[in-house]
């Protein structure tokens, strides 16, 4: 080998110079090795770091060189990592350097620079000075640069296994080349090298995770250096995810896992982004791709709902994702969210969910000012069952207590009075139509009180018995209703009795109804920037609440049934008419003047008298009485008078109600004929209730009825209700054809 030849021509010489021996990768093991062998002495650049992360400290260097004649066991001495060293110093400092050398006296030594990749600084010096010629280095010409990549990453991020320069420049000397990792907090920018700095976490992640595109700018420096902290515990992201159970979505933990600032927050922020595309929840996968950060995300998830129109296509999907992950969310953040969505009020009431009583508050508002959205059902269930025509059956008044209360509803919602209304309410105000009804005490005294148990919700009239009644058969319960009226006036000291007469351990009173009505404490006040009738939600709560606690005392078989009834109901219309009547009276107007002790001589056309009250049975009220600003009782309309009388009980379920023959044909004149199959042989009658109308069914073998309704005259589908006795056992849907698309059909099939 030539190199060996001239390194051998130098050790023989006087020279007592450094020798300058420039060789290729492949060169520089062979020689280092036969060099080795002749028992050559090996000076370590490397030794001469004072620290791990430290630079070559080059006096000690120089110390070494001087010393070698003695230190060295020959004086034959090769020097290494020089070449490594110079090519991160960059060719500036290496020809300052290796010139610094050149002359250097070396006493009685020979001294072999041996030079990895590093012609172009000696190639410089030969060219400067003509007697540094090839007696004092030797050069391959083929040599190119060292093919050298280095990956830096900083000591506090720590990515790899060799740590500091001194290490470095010791596996370089001991030949190694191409792409070598270490950490180092030195920089070099000066190298002759390919060097890639991995700054800080970030790039730790980047390149130890394949794939991962999160952008920097979704996290502060603290955040990357956690995540990377965990992955190094945990050994991979897949592990850190799979420990924190990210990968649980049957949680329903979303609010905790994303509200919180911490860290951990955050790192679920970060699954949920690189599992986007896997994600099956349309709104957060919609969300996701919109947000441009953690925080921007949070804000999103509540609000980016009012960006889209409830026209868009996707909207429906988006509004199920989001209702179901805002289910956990603390009202303060919705009640953020309420006032934000006011942007567009013709849009609001489609954004809205019944997760929170503040949503459900604001969709009464807007119903009350923009009227009814087509899917309410899916905005506010509850509130759509209140809404339903409930039609009254078996009593004498049935008919007008139907349209009475389905024309009060409306109104309670849309919180107005139509005249046509209050000269409805003023009518029955003379003709005292509720007389004709039982009384409740009656009604209560009829039921079998073993095994029952009542319960009593203050205030409750007869205008939530759609929703009580659908309600009911949501939780599988069977539902007998009676009404009733209540003793006048309709204040609870003279319409509590009943409850008194049942044995104490088996009987409730439920006061919080009559309280958000016209307590203080209900916490409903209304103003001029709060008129509408958002105490619904809240009535409607309370309803759900009790009907919520039958079903479970029900299915405890604690009790076989349950009566819920009331002492009287209220008015939300004598409220808003704000009808004042001309007396003052001394004993001051009780129950917001809806009645008042009896006096003389007075001229009230809408007055009755009973139990020594004066009791109003139209919308007006005594002066000098504090005006109600939710509902009132006391006088003597409808709403006031007309109490429940609600048995439930668990449903037979061995009992299967169907349609036989699902080709049913309305007739505008006749009407239609249904044939009913039942699985047993009923002790009671059957009736069906179609739009508050009641037909017999008539037996016709041990399984069939056959029932004529002779309000089913079009084709549409009707709701129709199956009764079992008093029991209301199931619903049916039956759609029916016109006898004319049935004669043609039947003309067709003969062809």
């Amino acid at each position: 080998h030539m190199i060996l030849t001239a390194i051998e021509e130098y050790y023989t010489s006087s020279t007592h110079k450094p020798f300058f021996a420039v060789v290729s990768n492949e060169d520089y093991l062979e020689t280092k090795i036969k060099l080795e062998e002749q028992g050559t002495d090996f000076i370590r650049l490397s030794d001469c770091c004072r620290g791990e992360d430290k630079k070559p400290d080059l006096d000690l260097f120089r110390e070494k060189l001087r010393t070698a004649d003695v230190d060295c066991k020959s004086n034959r001495v090769v020097v290494l990592g020089l070449a490594e060293y110079l090519i991160l110093q960059g060719e500036e400092m290496a020809k300052t350097i290796l010139d610094d050398f050149k002359d250097f006296n070396l006493g009685s030594a020979w001294v072999v620079f041996l030079l990895r990749g590093l012609n172009n600084p000696v190639k410089k010096m030969s060219a400067d000075d003509p007697r540094f010629d090839n007696r004092r280095f030797y050069m391959d010409e083929s040599v190119m640069h060292l093919e050298l990549e280095l990956s830096i990453s900083p000591t506090n991020v720590a990515m790899f296994d060799t740590n500091g320069l001194k290490n470095l420049l010791l596996v370089l000397e001991d030949g190694k080349n191409g792409s070598i990792e270490f950490n180092s907090d030195l920089s070099f920018p000066d190298a002759m090298c390919r060097i890639r700095e991995i700054k800080d976490s970030y790039e730790a992640i980047r390149r130890i995770i394949s794939g991962f595109n999160i952008p920097r700018s979704y996290g502060e420096e603290r955040r990357w250096d956690y995540l990377l902290s965990q992955v190094t515990e945990h050994g991979s992201l897949k592990a850190v995810f799979e420990f924190y159970q990210f990968n649980d979505t049957t949680s329903s933990s979303f609010y905790s896992r994303i509200a919180g600032v911490s860290d951990k927050c955050w790192l679920y922020y970060l699954y949920l982004k690189l599992s986007m595309t896997s994600e099956k929840n349309e709104y957060l996968k919609y969300v996701l791709g919109c947000s441009t950060d953690f925080e921007d995300f949070k804000k999103r998830i509540v609000n980016q709902i009012i960006e889209i129109p409830h026209t868009d296509k996707h909207f429906k999907d988006y509004y199920v994702g989001r209702k179901k992950l805002l289910a956990g969310y603390p009202k303060a953040e919705i009640a953020q969210f309420v006032v934000s969505n006011r942007i567009d009020l013709q849009e609001s009431i489609y954004k809205l969910t019944d997760n929170t009583t503040v949503e459900k508050q604001e969709i009464i508002a807007l119903l009350s000012q923009f009227g009814r959205p087509d899917n309410l059902s899916d905005i506010y269930p509850d509130l759509c069952m209140y809404l339903e025509k409930y039609c009254f059956h078996g009593d004498t008044l049935s008919k007008e207590l139907t349209e009475y209360f389905e024309d009060y509803k409306q109104q309670k919602i849309r919180n107005s009075i139509d005249d046509s209304f209050m000269k409805k309410v003023e009518r029955y105000a003379v003709s005292r139509e509720y007389n004709r009804l039982r009384t409740r005490d009656e009604l209560i005294s009829a039921v079998d009180r073993e095994s029952t148990f009542l319960c009593w919700i203050d205030a409750l009239g007869v205008e939530y018995l759609a929703y009580i009644v659908e309600a009911a058969k949501c939780r599988g319960l069977m539902v007998s209703v009676k009404v009733g009226r209540s003793k006048l006036p309709t204040i609870t000291s003279v319409n509590n009795q009943f409850f008194y007469d049942w044995p104490e351990e088996h009987r409730e009173k439920i006061e919080e109804l009559d309280d958000v009505k016209h307590k203080e404490k209900g916490g409903y006040k209304y103003g001029p920037n709060n008129r509408y009738p958002i105490h619904l939600a809240k009535e409607l709560e309370i309803i759900a609440d009790a009907i919520e606690r039958a079903a479970t005392e029900l299915a405890l078989r604690h009790y076989d049934k349950y009566v819920i009834t009331s002492d009287h109901g209220a008015s939300r219309l004598a409220v808003i008419s704000g009808i004042e009547e001309k007396y003052e009276t001394d004993t001051k107007g009780e129950h917001s003047g809806r009645c008042c002790k009896t006096f003389n001589n007075y001229d009230l056309p809408f007055a009755t008298e009973e139990s020594g009250f004066i009791v109003l049975a139209d919308y007006g009220r005594f002066k000098g009485s504090r005006a109600a600003n939710v509902e009132v009782h006391g006088g003597a309309t409808l709403e006031e008078v007309v109490v429940p009388v609600i048995e439930l009980s668990l449903s037979d379920n061995s009992i299967k109600i169907e349609l036989a023959d699902a080709n049913v044909v309305s007739d505008y004149r006749n009407g239609a004929d249904l044939c009913i199959f039942v699985n047993k042989s009923l002790t009671q009658k059957l009736c069906v209730h179609v739009d508050g109308e009641a037909s017999q069914a008539v037996r016709t073998d041990e399984n069939h009825y056959k029932v004529h309704v002779t309000n089913m005259k079009r084709a549409k589908t009707y709701a129709v209700d199956v009764y079992v006795g008093e029991n209301l056992v199931t619903r049916l849907d039956v759609t029916t054809k016109g006898k004319s698309a049935s004669v043609n059909s039947e003309f067709d099939d003969l062809f």
